[in-house]
């Protein structure tokens, strides 16, 4: 629906044909916990990508009325479910829901015990515990978590939950390794056992992926259209038991590079490949497409408004009807270590970036960079045009830089789960 040659998402087509999509929505922040705080709360968040670990984003979030809160004391029956360890009960994302699934402990995988922990901390010295990870992965070629293996209790869900009820699915599918079940492989790919070795590779030895860039293309497309068949079958069971006219949403909260700025994966940089995110939305009483940047900040103000809601997060609008803005630029912002800030003002033709100085597990920027994109030109942000851009949007990028923060303790790494901190590793949120 957004021009791409392959049919990655033929489900997510047939809704734009009735439904609303947004041309060009733009994310809080890139990465879960930070982006979903965001749009759950309708205010960038304070927490850092460069702290995945539990104290630090329950401090972070600590003041925050996130949005199934706000539908709960609506009345609303709230579900939440997903394999994300980032936005897990540990980081203390179970708040508001009457049913939170996060599937974080597998009999098979975890033990009481600490001793995975400490061999963890160990490797770690010597700069190889996510190579372990992955070692451990490819040789008993176990697949990453799939969304059916938590289909039957989101079926449930749907079955028994008092109305009116609110769900909400994040899926890790996309998500590396890139490995959807072998009968959803559209396009040819490596096998289990390679392909977690090719995606170590991609994380921490960019250089060494080479032609094999589009075996891994190949494979992310995959994860899209395995995605998509979710999005088809939710569409069916609420059709089958009586809400398939109710409003749907489906979003990202990132996207991924792969190799365009010298990164593979979703480090927080303020690219388009990782801040431009599909948005489309059916049952919310319009059609069409909506031009211009959007800011998923928006995000809950608008499912609030769907339930008949007064209240808007963080004081956005909805992005329906009346309330919709035709905003002039919409901003992006990831808080780094120390309170440096990474972050993004996007006007419907230009794009002003600031990165602070640093190697970000990806680009290396020796000094702090400041970069201006003309995007209908340059979509992919190759050309700086720094010096050329409105001025109007300097100054927005420097009073978004310059807004004042609560510095939040970083957190201790020893506070982490065996399996959260595993997750973690598997997923390249700890180098």
């Amino acid at each position: 629906m957004y021009g791409y040659d392959r049919n990655t998402t033929p489900t997510l087509s047939r809704m734009a044909e009735n439904g609303l999509v947004f041309d060009d929505p733009q994310v809080p922040a890139v990465g879960t916990p930070a982006s979903f705080t965001g749009m759950f709360s309708g205010e960038h968040a304070t927490g850092s990508m460069e702290y995945p670990n539990p104290q630090h984003w329950r401090e972070a979030n600590a003041d925050r009325t996130f949005l199934q809160e706000y539908l709960q004391h609506e009345g609303y029956y709230t579900g939440g479910f997903h394999y994300n360890a980032l936005v897990s009960s540990s980081f203390g994302w179970d708040r508001g829901w009457d049913v939170y699934e996060d599937h974080m402990w597998d009999e098979d995988d975890s033990t009481g015990s600490g001793w995975k922990k400490n061999v963890y901390d160990i490797l770690q010295k010597i700069d190889a515990a996510n190579f372990a990870v992955d070692l451990k992965r490819m040789a008993g070629g176990k697949t990453p978590p799939h969304w059916e293996t938590m289909w039957d209790d989101i079926a449930e869900f749907v079955e028994e939950a008092p109305e009116p009820f609110f769900l909400w699915v994040l899926l890790i599918d996309t998500h590396h390794p890139y490995y959807p079940p072998p009968n959803h492989h559209e396009w040819k790919q490596p096998g289990i056992r390679s392909t977690y070795a090719w995606n170590y590779a991609m994380r921490r030895y960019r250089g060494l992926v080479g032609n094999r860039r589009q075996s891994i293309v190949n494979a992310y497309d995959n994860t899209l259209r395995y995605a998509d068949a979710f999005v088809d079958r939710i569409r069916q069971k609420l059709e089958t038991e009586g809400y398939g006219s109710d409003p749907l949403v489906v979003h990202s909260d990132h996207g991924d590079e792969f190799g365009e700025h010298a990164n593979y994966g979703h480090r927080p940089l303020m690219y388009d490949t990782v801040t431009r995110v599909p948005l489309i939305m059916e049952n919310v009483g319009e059609t069409g497409r909506v031009d211009g940047p959007t800011s998923l900040l928006g995000l809950g103000g608008t499912i609030l408004d769907l339930a008949g809601s007064d209240e808007r997060p963080g004081g956005q609008p909805s992005l329906l009807g009346d309330e919709r803005d035709d905003r002039e630029y919409v901003t992006v912002q990831n808080v780094m270590g120390d309170s440096e800030r990474m972050a993004a003002v996007v006007s419907d033709e230009w794009k002003l970036l600031h990165h602070p100085g640093g190697n970000w597990g990806a680009k290396e920027f020796p000094e702090e960079s400041w970069e201006a994109y003309y995007r209908p030109d340059d979509p992919m942000e190759k050309d700086n045009r720094w010096g050329e851009h409105p001025p109007e949007l300097e100054e927005a990028l420097m009073e978004q830089l310059n807004t004042e923060i609560h510095d939040i303790d970083s957190g201790n790494v020893d506070g982490i789960d065996e399996e959260t901190e595993e997750r973690l590793r598997e997923l390249g949120y700890i180098e």
